[in-house]
């Protein structure tokens, strides 16, 4: 698994600032994550995947776009371990209320999220519109606790990012997390406004 994520690095199907954190992706106890704007990477469905690449990187041919979705979804084997590490996600409600795709696209990944948050280790939480002006707002925030000790961190905006791995600066960013977990809805009422969401799109179609 690691060797075809690393195939895929080299390919260019994960851009080079992500590749250190992808490669210890494997390597950890504890993933945490945040996202202003679109639905969690690991948390997506193939169908949103590549609606949100052709999106965001116009020009690429059919099977470049095929490449990324599926450096995407081998990336979730993760879940699937003997010993699968704990995945905290905090997602804007605008990831929610933003359509990627068609309706029936975004009931279908909306539905997902449901299924996999029955997993004892993944946690989801909604930091909601209630909350207004947030620190996060307009990026996204990965964290990871090593195996071996030690926490690395992947700090995207648009199209630039930043692997950190200074402790001060990984402290600072268990800071914004938890800030933003401060913030967030609890589980079980985040859980709840995605089967809202989920409900308006299933209207819509």
């Amino acid at each position: 698994m690691l060797g075809d994520l690393l195939e895929a690095a080299r390919e260019g199907a994960i851009r080079d600032y992500g590749r250190v954190v992808v490669r210890k992706e494997q390597d950890a106890v504890r993933i945490q994550v945040f996202t202003s704007s679109v639905i969690l990477g690991l948390l997506q469905t193939k169908e949103y995947a590549l609606e949100l690449f052709r999106a965001g990187i116009p020009g690429e041919s059919d099977d470049e776009l095929s490449a990324r979705v599926d450096a995407r979804m081998r990336r979730k084997r993760l879940f699937a371990a003997e010993e699968p590490p704990f995945y905290w996600a905090i997602m804007d409600e605008a990831a929610l209320k933003r359509p990627i795709g068609s309706d029936e696209c975004m009931a279908t990944q909306l539905e997902h999220i449901l299924q996999v948050a029955k997993n004892p280790h993944i946690t989801i939480q909604v930091l909601p519109f209630t909350q207004r002006a947030h620190s996060m707002l307009g990026g996204s925030l990965v964290l990871l606790a090593l195996k071996e000790g030690g926490k690395v961190g992947l700090v995207e905006s648009f199209k630039n990012g930043e692997s950190v791995e200074s402790p001060r600066r990984v402290a600072e960013l268990v800071q914004l997390f938890e800030i933003a977990c401060s913030q967030a809805l609890p589980v079980g009422e985040s859980l709840d406004l995605v089967d809202q969401y989920l409900k308006e799109y299933r209207n819509e179609y």
